[in-house]
């Protein structure tokens, strides 16, 4: 099973699609929640058996997860709790939270309904990513957690979640918003006086909103005035949160060359711009792989086809021991043996946990 530094209260799962990342970050969840911690599991589009199995619906509201029928002793401590962001809602509750004291009920409604904020909330690059880690926020912060997992977007979209402050900040940016709160300005001149990255964003929006661009923006910059020094540093929380002392990122990859070789760039990336990974866990290894379980090639009443298989993953197992070295020096590594292509239900997430085995 997996080690995970006393001290971490957010761990995070990043990797490439289709690596079993999902059903990972529910298998750390429900070990964990067996060992007698109180856990969190986020996640975005789990397929349909995880959710049936966890409970899940995509309304971004908590629900317990049943443990009865794998908890030896009904007196465990654990707690399991598991959500599907809803990226609309959770947009509303930041913009809420943000305006608590600062705004009425009808302002804040006023802002909702704009159409700049409608388009920002559920359309615009970055938005869902944003929404991922400001529900992630506001869970760790609440402290009613001994961990919160985060199950992330597939790796081409890992930078967009890690940026998607930076991206946001810059939308908010107070020298930016006055421009617009003048309503006077044209769209032309505005850009030329916004760098790069803000341009692109504003390209963005301004496609999404038509000819009444402008109008809306400075109707919606008006509405969030009173607001912004607050929601800058929310911004800014979440970017601390990313890269604490107290947060574990894992990446979870295959038993494949090239999503080794991808394995191996983005834990690179990932280290030199100050994010914690600690973790690299190689789903989906053969059962015949284990130590235990090797499969000797001469018992086998097999045909040709099935001895090139277990050539071919044996093959791998030899390369993968061969460059262990560069993953070993940096963070911990780890192998997850699949016995079942039913990984899906309770029983096979805390068998998945106990199957986790440290690469020496």
């Amino acid at each position: 099973m997996i080690r995970i530094n006393p001290e971490t209260k957010t761990l995070i799962c990043i990797g490439t699609g289709g690596v079993g990342k999902t059903t990972m970050a529910a298998s750390f969840a429900v070990g964990l929640a067996l060992e007698g911690k109180k856990i969190l599991v986020l996640t975005i589009d789990p397929s349909m058996r995880l959710a049936q199995a966890l409970g899940l619906k995509a309304d971004g509201e908590l629900h317990r997860v049943d443990l009865s029928e794998v908890t030896e002793s009904k007196n465990t401590k654990g707690e399991l709790w598991s959500c599907v962001i809803n990226h609309q809602k959770a947009f509303e509750d930041f913009i809420r939270n943000a305006s608590k004291n600062i705004a009425n009920e009808d302002d804040i409604n006023r802002l909702l309904r704009n159409k700049l904020y409608q388009q920002l909330s559920g359309r615009l690059s970055g938005s869902q990513e944003f929404t991922s880690l400001i529900t992630l926020y506001q869970h760790v912060q609440s402290g009613q957690y001994d961990l919160v997992i985060l199950d992330t977007p597939p790796a081409q979209h890992t930078w967009n979640f890690l940026k998607a402050p930076e991206k946001i900040a810059q939308l908010f940016h107070e020298g930016i918003a006055n421009w617009f709160r003048a309503g006077d300005q044209s769209s032309s001149l505005i850009k030329k006086l916004v760098n790069i990255g803000t341009t692109q964003v504003l390209k963005a929006l301004e496609l999404l909103t038509g000819s009444e661009f402008i109008k809306e923006l400075s109707m919606f910059f008006k509405a969030i005035q009173n607001w912004q020094q607050p929601l800058e540093a929310y911004v800014l929380n979440c970017h601390r949160l990313l890269i604490s002392q107290q947060t574990e990122f894992v990446l979870v990859t295959g038993l494949d060359p090239s999503r080794l070789k991808e394995a191996d760039k983005l834990s690179k990336e990932i280290r030199t711009q100050g994010y914690k990974l600690t973790s690299l866990i190689i789903n989906r290894v053969p059962g015949w792989l284990s130590t235990q379980n090797k499969v000797e090639e001469s018992s086998l009443q097999t045909t040709d086809r099935l001895k090139n298989i277990i050539h071919y993953y044996q093959s791998l197992e030899s390369e993968l021991k061969k460059s262990i070295r560069s993953f070993s020096s940096q963070q911990k590594v780890y192998k997850c043996f699949e016995f079942s292509q039913n990984t899906e239900n309770v029983p096979q997430l805390k068998k998945n946990y106990n199957q986790i085995v440290e690469v020496i």
